[in-house]
């Protein structure tokens, strides 16, 4: 099989599932991972076979778009903000969105140490082990509900040896033993009534639990994260959260009567992000 002859492969499979701008992406990501740096010079001649050895991987990740697996779980792995951090069923992949959460953060507090940091619902890790490699001496602590997503988390922090807390709780059941100073979360927001939005590859692979609430009570988990920045964290803290784009006037009327906040996009111009702090 030829470089062309895989790529037209993957166009005619692949085209009741992904535009073809995506199609051609997910040629690329396999280029990475399959031929590593080299790839560029690996696929200039389109007519070029692919060595037998790899042709097993290239047919298989194939097979696996096809059956909706996204090409991070194939890999076992996906980027977030400079790392390489396992991923597979049962784990939310962590999004570029995200990175600009951990941005915020780290603007804010780079050039502090000894902060005492929760990551609620902290999935795989992502964010937690991102600012530990930035927030010198901080002390993270990530809760999630999710045994399955907590073992890749544990993973990924023996991978960077980062020594954080992980800690397997529903978060309406968490109940901190120390005051925190900043709190960060990207916790379940998509309604119900959205998912007609949402890819079907992860609608059809990615955890619910991480994802979706009920059209009915949105800001469930909004609602519990301001009762824990109230009553467990420093009267100088501040919390980061990602929010659903179509529910800001409902966030803001949530948080403003008791908290300064904050809101930023992100790379798309949608409204993403709410930064919170107490009023003093």
């Amino acid at each position: 099989m030829s470089i062309q002859e895989f790529e037209n492969k993957c166009f005619k499979e692949l085209n009741f599932l992904y535009s073809n701008q995506e199609i051609t992406s997910l040629c690329k990501y396999a280029y990475q991972e399959y031929f590593g740096d080299k790839w560029p010079s690996e696929i200039l001649d389109k007519r070029r076979e692919i060595r037998s050895d790899k042709q097993t991987l290239f047919e298989n990740y194939l097979n696996q778009l096809i059956l909706g697996n996204p090409y991070q779980y194939i890999f076992g792995n996906t980027e977030f903000y400079g790392l390489r951090l396992k991923v597979g069923e049962g784990v939310l992949i962590p999004r570029p969105e995200t990175e600009q959460l951990v941005d915020w953060v780290l603007e804010d507090f780079a050039t502090l140490g000894n902060l005492k940091v929760l990551d609620a619902c902290c999935g795989s890790g992502a964010i937690s082990i991102a600012l530990s490699k930035h927030l010198e001496s901080a002390r993270i602590t990530g809760v999630d509900i999710s045994e399955q997503a907590l073992k890749y988390a544990v993973d990924n922090d023996e991978i960077y040896q980062s020594n954080l807390r992980w800690i397997k709780q529903d978060l309406f059941d968490f109940i901190p033993e120390v005051k925190f100073d900043i709190i960060v979360s990207n916790p379940p927001y998509v309604r119900d009534l959205e998912k007609e939005e949402i890819h079907l590859n992860v609608l059809g692979k990615e955890p619910h639990t991480a994802l979706f609430v009920s059209d009915n009570d949105p800001l469930v988990f909004y609602e519990r994260l301001r009762y824990i920045f109230n009553q467990y964290t420093q009267d100088h803290a501040v919390m980061y959260l990602e929010c659903n784009q179509y529910l800001k006037q409902d966030l803001i009327d949530l948080y403003s009567p008791e908290f300064n906040v904050e809101s930023r996009v992100d790379f798309r111009m949608n409204f993403r992000m709410l930064k919170l702090s107490k009023k003093q």
